[in-house]
């Protein structure tokens, strides 16, 4: 009975474990994308000035 209850710790331990590390992951992703929407931005605010200025 004792080893199936350390077993048990054990697992809800490494269950605790990588929910942490997904988490994390989870955060550098947002931060990624984020990062991904602000170059998107400056790049279409880039074209946008470049275009208007051929044309005037």
């Amino acid at each position: 009975m004792y080893l199936g209850v350390f077993d048990m710790k054990e697992r809800l331990d490494q269950m605790r474990k990588l929910l942490k590390e997904k988490k994390r992951l989870c955060e550098l992703l947002e931060d990624d994308i984020q990062q991904i929407e602000r170059d998107i931005k400056t790049l279409e605010d880039r074209a946008e000035d470049s275009h208007s200025s051929l044309t005037v």
